[in-house]
């Protein structure tokens, strides 16, 4: 099958998703040509092997430039499927291949929230949306939680087309990584305790409800000496956390580190990772630190609380740095991390990608032998 693949917006976990994923056995028999801006894509794509069977085609981000792409090359190549990452990528795949009789799969790697459809603006893009995404051939959500949310918002879906599948992790880079000395690295005393925030700087991962989690036990005074959050990488809306975090002369308990891509050696270098996130639509992050056996603190939002039921994950409510700031000081005092090695094996086997991959190449086929 020749595939062509959409992604507007080709940043976080689709990377990581589409490295997975198409990384696996079943599709080394697959051609796939795919249009993303190339904000470092296509090196991405050549360290990771995944060139040598995706063709990359490079766009501006814009949604002319894209529209005018995908008709492009729907005109001069002959694809079995579209298949659009995220959706935005979906609208602008749907509106393009108008009057073309090709079939459309949109994964949709986020959620939507009751706010964004508040308004006169917010009705008329619900009302637009619905249309859209009665008219794609098949929607894959990458999580139960994420397939009821859209069919919560969107009524007149026929929910036979839904197809959920859960995401996956290259569980064996988990298996074999070995920790380094995080301690050493970063010049912090070995009798610290290292708390690892793995997300983006946006309000969804909750980062903020951390940093007030943080100076609940530093007002407390209770823990001695004080645990260290490490956050890694750049972007979003780090000036404005840090700034935040100084605000609240925090600065000493929070270390800044530079984006890292061996983040399974990472994950079991630190003595737990925290995840306050608000919401998420299947988390990959919660999948690699218990499958590398690592302690965990998450909330049970959506998309997330999937993720973490029957684990021995510390679940907290979202927007609650009390009960967050109560989990770590608990985590601190007893530190569960055998309980969580242990764990680790049946981490292994739940959230394989090689289950993802099989079941998207298995939805490919059933849709072209239907088209």
């Amino acid at each position: 099958m020749h595939i062509l693949l959409v992604i507007n917006n080709p940043v976080g976990g689709i990377r990581t998703y589409l490295r997975y994923v198409y990384g696996q056995p079943c599709f080394q028999d697959f051609r796939f040509t795919l249009i993303a801006p190339d904000v470092n894509f296509s090196e991405y794509l050549k360290e990771t092997g995944l060139s040598d069977i995706i063709e990359f085609v490079n766009v501006e981000n814009s949604h002319l430039a894209f529209l005018k792409t995908i008709r492009r090359l729907l005109r001069t190549k002959h694809f079995d499927l579209i298949h659009s990452h995220g959706f935005k990528s979906g609208v602008i795949c749907e509106v393009a291949k108008t009057g073309k009789n090709i079939r459309h799969l949109m994964t949709t790697h986020d959620v939507f929230l009751p706010k964004q459809f508040q308004g006169h603006k917010g009705i008329i893009k619900k009302q637009f949306l619905q249309l859209i995404f009665k008219r794609i051939t098949c929607i894959n959500p990458v999580s139960e939680d994420a397939k009821n949310n859209l069919l919560e918002h969107f009524k007149y879906i026929d929910p036979e087309k839904v197809y959920a599948i859960h995401n996956g992790i290259d569980v064996e880079n988990y298996e074999k990584a070995r920790p380094f000395d995080m301690h050493g690295f970063t010049g912090i005393d070995k009798n610290r305790y290292l708390i690892g925030f793995f997300g983006r700087f946006m309000a969804q991962k909750g980062f903020r409800d951390l940093v007030d989690a943080i100076e609940m036990l530093v007002k407390k005074d209770q823990l001695n000496p004080m645990p260290m959050v490490l956050t890694f990488g750049w972007g979003g809306f780090i000036r404005e956390d840090y700034q935040y975090i100084t605000e609240k002369n925090l600065r000493e308990y929070f270390v800044q580190l530079p984006h890292t891509d061996d983040v399974p050696a990472a994950l079991k270098s630190v003595d737990m990772v925290a995840m306050p996130s608000l919401w998420e639509a299947c988390s990959l992050l919660a999948m690699e630190a218990l499958t590398a056996g690592t302690p965990l603190i998450a909330t049970n939002c959506i998309g997330l609380r999937e993720i973490l039921k029957d684990t021995p994950a510390k679940i907290v409510p979202p927007q609650n740095p009390k009960a967050l700031a109560q989990a770590i000081e608990a985590f601190v005092a007893s530190p569960p991390k055998k309980e969580f090695q242990l764990f680790a094996e049946q981490a292994r086997q739940r959230f394989s990608v090689k289950h993802s991959a099989v079941e998207l190449h298995n939805l490919y086929i059933t849709i072209k032998i239907h088209s």
